[in-house]
């Protein structure tokens, strides 16, 4: 598996994990955010670890520009 692959998947994971989480003080405007993400992320999932496809863009390569947005959008690590 290719270390760029490698390293979006692990993006990926930790993006999920992000979008379930909430934490005291969060925002209205975060938490609809992460929210959103969360559902572009799981419409959006690879199709499997070792060649992925896009579940939701039939059959494009993963990752798409969806899930690279919502990989963004839900990791304050990029924002």
């Amino acid at each position: 598996m290719a270390d760029d692959l490698r390293q979006q998947l692990a993006a990926y994971d930790r993006a999920v994990s992000l979008a379930r989480e909430t934490y005291r003080g969060m925002s209205s405007d975060e938490r609809t955010v992460r929210a959103i993400a969360g559902k572009q992320l799981a419409e959006h999932a690879p199709s499997n670890r070792a060649e992925p496809f896009c579940d939701g863009c039939d059959g494009a390569p993963w990752p798409c520009s969806i899930a690279l947005g919502a990989i963004k959008y839900a990791d304050p690590h990029y924002n």
